[in-house]
């Protein structure tokens, strides 16, 4: 279901660019914002910079190449408390493809919600702590 509005609604760094250019509501402009939340936590970068430049534009060549290029453009990109933990790079270069996917230009190319949970589920090193610990909220401090 799309729809077309005239006022432009939402957070800067997170609005897909057909929904600023055209003003088409859809869901896949939630596929978009939570692609943007998957790159924040991979890199560890807010959604815009202090220029004002946007997180998601930067990304655009990450998927060029082979896996080997893959990774090491990843390595740059990662925040480096991810390199504390304990997770496999798999994990992450999984967890960057589906962000990458879904802030493909064209909405119709997102993947749903579904195919999402499906594709992130594959990273299970990222989930693997169910114990009260793994469970309880750990301190955050605001950048």
């Amino acid at each position: 279901c799309n729809a077309i509005t005239m006022h432009i609604v939402g957070t800067q760094g997170y609005i897909a660019p057909e929904y600023l250019t055209d003003g088409i509501v859809s869901t896949k402009m939630d596929v978009f914002s939570f692609g943007v939340v998957l790159l924040e936590l991979v890199s560890g970068k807010e959604a815009i910079d202090d220029e004002g430049k946007v997180l998601w534009a930067k990304v655009s060549d990450f998927s060029e190449g082979g896996e080997e290029r893959k990774v090491s453009k990843l390595q740059e990109w990662m925040d480096e408390s991810l390199l504390r933990e304990e997770l496999t790079i798999e994990s992450i270069v999984n967890v960057m493809s589906v962000a990458i996917s879904c802030l493909n230009k064209d909405p119709s190319r997102r993947p749903g919600m579904i195919e999402i949970v499906y594709a992130l589920s594959k990273s299970i090193d990222l989930f693997s702590d169910v114990s009260e610990e793994g469970l309880s909220p750990r301190q955050v401090t605001a950048r």
